[in-house]
């Protein structure tokens, strides 16, 4: 009678001792995901004000979802702001280890920048992520855009070097 009792209660999640473990690590879920501030080393700080409008940090509207440890390698695509649109990343464990994640050399479509402030200028890029788990809630780090191609009469005259990196340090916490 008490091991059915005790089996009832285990089914139903009341009282049931458990053998099994939690997987280790960072696990994957949703996360609010935060732009802190960026910079950018060839438009002499051109590029702040398209992806910080008013120089505050920016929450994304939707979460992303990020794998945890032991999803590695993990292959997702994620939705950026505009005028970006969407990336397939594959992340993989960081070069410092179990603590950290990364996903390279994602291919962005052909994107025109700022129609309003640069008309006609399209670029090409790729995105680099880089994710340090802080605990199991939350990780910082940041994304480098590399953007290229800013040949056309449109695009910006403050952009000396090409490609361009732009790098957005965001932070991720769970939902």
């Amino acid at each position: 009678m008490v091991r059915i009792l005790a089996g009832l209660l285990c089914v139903l999640g009341l009282g049931c001792d458990s053998t099994a473990e939690e997987p280790e690590g960072f696990q994957g879920g949703d996360f609010e995901t935060t732009m802190l501030s960026v910079s950018d080393n060839c438009a002499a700080g051109g590029f702040d004000a398209l992806f910080l409008p008013d120089g505050n940090p920016t929450t994304f509207r939707e979460p992303m979802e990020l794998p945890g440890v032991i999803d590695l390698p993990w292959t997702h695509t994620i939705s950026f702001a505009p005028p970006f649109g969407e990336a397939q990343l594959e992340f993989e464990e960081g070069e410092l280890g179990a603590d950290s994640m990364q996903a390279l050399d994602a291919e962005l479509a052909t994107t025109e920048l700022d129609p309003a402030a640069w008309p006609g200028c399209f670029v090409n890029g790729a995105v680099d992520f880089y994710l340090q788990i802080v605990d199991s809630n939350a990780a910082t780090g940041s994304a480098v855009l590399s953007l290229e191609s800013f040949d056309e009469e449109g695009c910006p005259a403050e952009v000396t070097v090409d490609p361009c990196d732009v790098k957005l340090d965001l932070r991720w916490q769970r939902i």
